[in-house]
């Protein structure tokens, strides 16, 4: 392995451990869904404030083993590419600082995070909260085609906020093989043995799908137009067994069954599916080790002195149908289809009917996960 390929590798590791480990602080009893890549957005804009060990928990959080300049580097060139998107995959990533008007952000802050992130800066007025609040949402709902409307409300803006770092992210691509809708058909789906409920679920019979398995998953990879993009399913090979799954899966795991995904003929049944999701992560953050970025002893010095982080939120949406997928928030896995081995098999089948996990990746870079209950 060159020593580029070994760094890129370990990437998607880091990058695939923080989303599992955001994954397993939420209740994985029911549908959520979150974009690993937006909240790493987000708190790049953090990093570059940051210093000294407030600024290396978040590095560590975000790329382990990285040094600051990789984490730069690595993140402006994932929103590049994501930006590079073709064949009709729309993808839209914005970066912004709203700021209190009267509060003085370094000009050297504003002039990295613009150039790192192209991040833009706007002042508000926070004491009219209702405007400010107005003004972030708009950013919000303009760079996510309108799907997420509101991030935060009037009584958040308190008295001693003073700045409100924001990424917006928004995918939406057709798929490669498209479902027929004639084919779409009402069936069960269980998300516990003596409670199912019915669903419309999307079929491709005898279907050349990129597949692969070990002994815990069923793995499904779909990709977009632009095949650099693909939403993959991990089904549980025991019915109700998502949430043992979660606990003992590990991103190299995952990792391997992303880029292992091999042409196979595949029977898929796969529900269609709309989930939205709000999650506050501080919590979830400290425990995957941003400490002291939340607390008193904060240093975001170069930003300004004498602030922390207060919150972070992210609400993110996936809409999955029989055209493709709509998903925003802001955070996705790609597997490439081989081609075909010319030879009669037997179909794999693949029947979705009870709770998955599923990324959303572009070249194996989660951009989404969540899970399917």
């Amino acid at each position: 392995m060159s020593d580029n390929c070994e760094k890129m590798a370990l990437l998607l590791q880091s990058e695939t451990d923080f989303g599992l480990g955001l994954l397993r602080q939420q209740n994985i009893s029911e549908s959520l869904v979150f974009s690993p890549l937006s909240i790493a957005l987000a708190l790049s804009l953090v990093h570059v404030a940051a210093r000294g060990e407030t600024r290396d928990q978040i590095r560590e959080v975000l790329v382990k083993g990285a040094t600051d300049e990789q984490l730069e580097q690595h993140f402006a060139n994932i929103s590049a590419s994501l930006l590079a998107a073709e064949k009709g995959t729309q993808v839209n990533i914005a970066n912004h600082v709203f700021s209190k008007s009267n509060f003085t952000i370094k000009q050297t802050y504003l002039d990295d995070v613009k150039k790192l992130y192209n991040a833009g800066a706007t002042p508000l007025d926070f004491n009219n909260k209702e405007a400010s609040a107005q003004a972030i949402n708009d950013f919000v709902s303009k760079n996510t085609g309108e799907h997420i409307k509101k991030i935060i409300s009037a009584d958040a803006i308190s008295d001693d906020l003073v700045a409100v770092l924001t990424n917006a992210l928004y995918f939406k691509a057709d798929w490669q093989n498209k479902f027929k809708p004639e084919a779409t058909f009402k069936g069960e789906f269980f998300t516990t043995a003596d409670s199912p409920r019915e669903v419309d679920f999307l079929r491709a019979s005898g279907a050349n799908r990129a597949y692969a398995e070990n002994d815990q998953f069923q793995v499904l990879s779909l990709p977009y137009k632009d095949d650099t993009f693909a939403l993959t399913i991990f089904l549980p090979k025991t019915r109700f067994g998502l949430s043992d799954a979660l606990n003992s899966i590990d991103s190299a795991t995952i990792q391997h069954l992303l880029s292992n995904a091999s042409n196979s003929l595949v029977n898929v049944r796969i529900p269609k599916w709309k989930i939205e999701s709000e999650l506050s992560l501080k919590q979830a953050l400290e425990k995957l080790g941003i400490q002291k970025a939340f607390d008193d002893s904060a240093d975001l010095g170069n930003l300004a002195d004498g602030i922390f982080v207060s919150a972070v939120s992210h609400k993110a949406l996936i809409e999955v149908d029989e055209d493709g997928t709509k998903a925003a928030a802001a955070t996705t896995v790609s597997i490439s289809l081989k081609s075909a081995p010319m030879f009669l098999e037997e179909p794999k089948d693949f029947i979705a009917d009870h709770p998955f996990l599923f990324v959303l990746s572009k070249d194996n870079h989660p951009l989404f996960v969540g899970l399917h209950h």
